[in-house]
């Protein structure tokens, strides 16, 4: 007897002189949302309840899917395609119910997949934003060049967006800028003549006000979210730069996954493989130069402070992949660390950082040495 099983429903079929012939049935449910955890139970490769009790009833010697042999052990394979069997319309099913059963076991997989999902979109939106912001700002500083000298930095000022925003008219705008603080407008021209108003510039600097706006909830929402999907993470590194790193990497799971030294330099893939290609020096940094205590230190510090972070930062992200949590320890000792490297001082290597072996980068850098080794000479290197 043969096993066969369809996701309409289970059948056994006997062998008869003309072929096969079904002996018993068992329909699939009729509801999707049944249908659909039957459908998740074969994603999974577990046997359903129908099939296993009609194998308890009949002599089972072959099975056509590979996913029964859990049922019965020691049957064969066979293919079931040439089998006659109804179809679901003749079980009261039809292709609709599969349909919505396929529908609903997507929620399923989409609900009980990595949470992360939702910070790398917020990350990958706030990228968005921030390139957004820029262009505009470049053209609004542009722009304002032709009437104003100097006023190139004012975009960054939030009264002056306001008041371009709300009165284009030049002359009136620049009596508002006038009352500004005087250290915003510090070295700023009167205006030049100007034939037209700065209608034009009005909704640029609505937008800019818009994108800032934005990016502030944006960054909010990252904060509640990353509280869920990476506390330890959030905690050691803050949650914005912990969602960078997560973006960086493609996942929380990956994140975890990845050496210290990786996480070190996530954010920096160009330069590091520009490192790899022409020589120089390695990046000693990513997205971990955004912390306040990296970018705060002197050149020569930086490295050892990312590398104590990204230490820290892989812990955190292994306990939040794996359920853990407590990381007050490693807090404690990341901070000590930090207090460590800025009231020490390291002398520089003479050399600088490793160099990949025979680049042309790295000789040609390197007046005082031979640019390439001759064969016939000692492989020992003479210094000028």
């Amino acid at each position: 007897m043969i096993l066969h099983s369809t996701w309409y429903g289970t059948f056994v079929m006997a062998p008869t002189a003309e072929g096969f012939k079904v002996v018993e049935t068992r329909p699939a449910p009729a509801d999707p949302s049944d249908l659909a955890s039957e459908l998740m139970m074969v994603s999974r490769g577990e046997a359903l309840p129908r099939e296993v009790e009609l194998a308890s009833k009949h002599p089972i010697d072959a099975v056509t899917d590979r996913r029964l042999l859990r049922v019965v052990p020691n049957a064969s394979v066979v293919d079931g395609k040439e089998l006659p069997v109804p179809g679901p319309e003749g079980l009261g099913l039809n292709i609709q119910t599969l349909a919505e059963a396929t529908r609903l076991m997507a929620s399923i997989k989409m609900s009980d997949g990595p949470k992360d999902r939702n910070v790398l979109s917020m990350v990958g939106a706030i990228n968005d934003i921030d390139s957004s912001l820029n262009l505009v700002k470049e053209r609004i500083a542009e722009w304002m060049a032709k009437y104003w000298a100097g006023s190139e930095n004012l975009v960054e000022n939030r009264s002056f967006l306001e008041a371009m925003r709300d009165d284009p008219d030049l002359s009136t705008v620049h009596e508002r800028l006038s009352s500004l603080d005087p250290a915003v407008v510090q070295g700023l021209e009167p205006p030049g003549e100007v034939s037209a108003d700065l209608g034009g510039i009005s909704p640029l600097c609505t937008l800019v006000l818009s994108l800032s706006e934005a990016r502030d909830r944006m960054e909010s929402c990252i904060g509640t979210e990353m509280q869920v999907v990476a506390p330890s993470l959030a905690e050691v590194v803050g949650p914005l730069i912990g969602a960078r790193l997560i973006h960086s990497a493609g996942g929380l799971v990956r994140l975890s996954r990845l050496p210290a030294s990786t996480v070190q330099v996530l954010g920096a893939e160009k330069m590091f493989f520009k490192f790899l290609k022409e020589g120089g020096k390695p990046p000693k940094h990513g997205v971990l130069f955004q912390h306040p205590w990296v970018h705060s230190l002197p050149a020569q510090k930086r490295g050892r402070m990312a590398r104590s972070l990204a230490s820290a930062a892989s812990i955190a992200a292994r306990l939040d992949a794996n359920g853990g949590s407590g990381v007050s320890g490693i807090k404690a000792r990341l901070e000590r660390r930090a207090a460590e490297i800025k009231t020490t001082d390291k002398k520089k290597a003479l050399h600088g950082g490793r160099q990949p072996p025979f680049r042309e980068g790295w000789w040609a850098d390197r007046s005082d040495r031979d640019r390439r080794p001759d064969p016939g000479r000692s492989n020992k290197r003479r210094w000028k």
